[in-house]
């Protein structure tokens, strides 16, 4: 977050100098990212998560490796829906992958919800949409990123609610 002020001078005739100050808050974006980049350890611009908060290299929550289908990742992005991770890439990046699932932890609750949707967004065009995830089942995402200057990450709720519906987003990776 920053300030920006702006100030401006002018004269009235028979009043003399007159000056007028307005501050207004903006975000600056981060530099965006370069080479072959772990999303997850870029700085986001916003980040949401509907329970918790987004977790770097975790599942949602935090204290836990992210972990679907039994396959533990290094590097991602832990979240519950209803999920929006912003990112600032600038017309840098040519694509983006990574692997999308309902994370293990949901089998430690029980068996309701666990239940998602993961949608890339690029300035405001939905690029990638993975329709229902079940926890029986990950995908993989490759998506063309040129031209992208605004990423969004969404996960949505798959239409049942938000309950146990633990998602990651693994192995994010921008090539720049």
């Amino acid at each position: 977050d920053a300030t920006l002020t702006a100030t401006t001078s002018y004269d009235v005739l028979g009043q003399g100098r007159r000056e007028q100050r307005t501050a207004t808050s903006l975000v600056v974006a981060p530099v965006p990212p370069d080479g072959e980049a772990v999303l997850s350890h870029h700085t986001w611009i916003s980040a949401t998560s509907g329970w918790m908060n987004p977790t770097v290299d975790q599942s949602v929550g935090g204290g836990s490796p992210i972990k679907m289908l039994g396959q533990v990742y290094p590097t991602g992005v832990g979240v519950a829906s209803p999920s929006t991770v912003r990112y600032y890439v600038g017309d840098q990046c040519s694509r983006l992958t990574a692997v999308v699932g309902i994370d293990d932890a949901v089998n430690n609750v029980g068996p309701d919800g666990g239940t998602a949707t993961f949608q890339v967004v690029g300035d405001g065009r939905v690029l990638y949409d993975s329709g229902v995830v079940t926890r029986e089942a990950v995908h993989q995402v490759d998506v063309d990123l040129a031209g992208v200057r605004v990423l969004d990450l969404v996960v949505g709720d798959a239409g049942d609610g938000g309950y146990n519906d633990r998602a990651d987003w693994a192995g994010l990776t921008a090539t720049c």
